[in-house]
């Protein structure tokens, strides 16, 4: 599966399409919180590694940029080396990703064990440095008072209960927001019959303005270099 991965993984960067990855202890709820996250229909399991092939869906932000969310193996304490190698294309996705999810199951006696034993993980497979915002799940079974200690350990962190929904709209705000934004700006003026760089614009870019004139629809906005580079052509001043 690994030149799969591998391929999918290039098609996604060559355009600039950013990737979140959901990862953490076995039966944290990442699967059921990719379902919330989604809408995708994955397999709900309690057991280790029931999630053998990264799970990717495709959603959009609510200003309509593209990205991808994958979830990935559940972790346990003191992964043998060599399952981490032997899963390590599968735990590649983490690495690569450009935002990790880490999910805590929020009921669980110790959260804070879990934290940390995936995050040895994480430093394992190079993933120490990707943006991580940790999601305390099960909210609905969890003690107010553990709830409360973990948001103070934890400051980047969101509470929510993929069971019931609450808090999920504040996690999709928050990864909204962390999302790596297009670094280069622009402005066209684009002939209608290039609808496809509209199109492609909405999903990889963002708009500031956009009016449609006489001579086509002049956009401005920012965009990744790819993106930018076709883009430079109808550029006006």
């Amino acid at each position: 599966m690994k030149g799969t991965r591998d391929t999918k993984r290039q098609e996604r960067k060559r355009h600039s399409i950013p990737s979140v990855s959901i990862a953490g202890y076995t039966n944290a709820g990442k699967s059921s919180l990719l379902n919330r996250l989604t809408d995708a229909g994955v397999l709900v399991e309690d057991s280790l590694f029931a999630t053998l092939d990264p799970t990717t869906r495709r959603t959009t932000t609510a200003d309509g940029r593209v990205y991808t969310m994958s979830d990935t193996v559940g972790f346990v304490r003191h992964l043998p080396h060599q399952l981490v190698e032997a899963f390590r294309s599968t735990l590649e996705e983490v690495a690569d990703s450009d935002l990790i999810l880490h999910v805590v199951d929020g009921s669980h006696p110790d959260p804070e064990g879990q934290l940390a034993a995936v995050r040895e993980v994480f430093a394992e497979i190079g993933a120490s440095q990707v943006p991580e915002l940790v999601v305390i799940n099960k909210a609905d079974a969890a003690d107010p008072m553990v709830l409360a200690r973990l948001r103070q350990q934890e400051p980047h962190s969101v509470v929510v209960s993929a069971k019931t929904g609450e808090g999920i709209a504040e996690a999709l705000a928050l990864v909204e927001g962390e999302l790596p934004r297009p670094g280069v700006e622009f402005k066209v003026l684009l002939p209608y019959e290039r609808g496809d760089l509209v199109n492609r614009i909405h999903q990889q870019g963002e708009i500031a303005s956009m009016e449609h004139t006489g001579e086509g629809t002049l956009v401005s906005g920012r965009a990744h270099e790819d993106l930018a580079g076709e883009l430079a052509a109808y550029a006006v001043t």
